[in-house]
């Protein structure tokens, strides 16, 4: 995916050479550096960014063929933050969930969509906050009300960049409550998160995304270097290479998980930056 910058008019390729799918009722997390093109990437699955070459398709539809409201009626996207009137609520945010499943003329909720509209607030824990305003709110209860919109546009595919920022640790288990909780809908899920072990704890595959640089230019692109399950990805010398980081892999018996504890910048990564100084 390329795009041109305001201040060069060619096309810069920000991630390249890539290859992902999504089933009904699979979690795909997309993780990698900061910088590294995730936010491009979710944000070309979502139809904000066209994409230079290749496709983006459902059931083999590409994407940019399809009526706008075809699509939101499939995709929901859960940006990390989105410009709102100052004096627009809670509900009235998520009542634009229903917008897709609305007549054009009517902007008169039914008694079903008021159903829907309830239930993703009370799912995301905001009844309470419905009349509040937008301006109002903590970063983490902002986030809440996106996913609640998402959720009472009803998709068959939610994208969500970095849905447990600005969340402390409830809140970010209730998000991924609410992440199962849709799996077992059959809904498909992508999503960027940063924590390893929020990965490996709900992704049914990882994509690896990493930063390379294309030989005589100073023009860095992105691509998927390693996709699969967590066990598969989130392997100490593949995270070594992609984070520069050392880390510590810890197994809990009171959860049985794998703790994945980042303790120190790798020693390559040092070396490398002391060369270049």
């Amino acid at each position: 995916m390329s795009y041109a910058t305001k201040s060069n008019a060619q096309a810069v390729n920000i991630i390249e050479h890539i290859n992902i799918s999504l089933e009904p009722g699979q979690v795909l997390a997309i993780q990698g550096p900061n910088g590294s093109g995730k936010s491009t990437m979710m944000k070309g699955l979502a139809r904000q960014l066209k994409p230079s070459c290749g496709t983006i398709s459902i059931d083999g539809q590409n994407i940019w063929n399809m009526n706008i409201v075809d699509f939101a009626r499939q995709v929901a996207y859960v940006p990390q933050s989105l410009e709102t009137p100052n004096e627009m609520t809670v509900n009235e945010l998520v009542r634009l969930g229903r917008n897709p499943h609305q007549n054009w003329w009517s902007n008169q909720l039914s008694k079903a969509d008021v159903a829907t509209v309830s239930s993703a607030l009370d799912r995301c824990g905001l009844t309470r906050l419905g009349q509040k305003k937008l301006n109002e709110l903590s970063g983490g209860e902002k986030q809440r009300a996106l996913i609640a919109m998402a959720l009472a546009q009803e998709p068959h595919f939610i994208l969500m960049d970095e849905p447990t920022a600005n969340l402390d640790f409830r809140y970010q288990l209730e998000v991924i409550a609410i992440i199962k909780e849709l799996k077992e809908q059959k809904i498909g899920i992508a999503t960027i998160l940063h924590d390893l072990n929020l990965s490996a704890r709900i992704a049914d595959k990882i994509a690896l995304v990493a930063g390379s640089q294309t030989a005589g230019s100073q023009i860095a692109s992105s691509t998927i270097v390693a996709q699969g399950t967590p066990q598969e990805v989130l392997k100490e010398d593949l995270l070594r290479a992609v984070f520069a980081v050392e880390l510590a892999f810890v197994h809990d018996s009171k959860s049985n998980l794998d703790l994945y504890v980042p303790i120190s910048i790798s020693i390559d990564s040092e070396n490398k930056s002391a060369s270049q100084t």
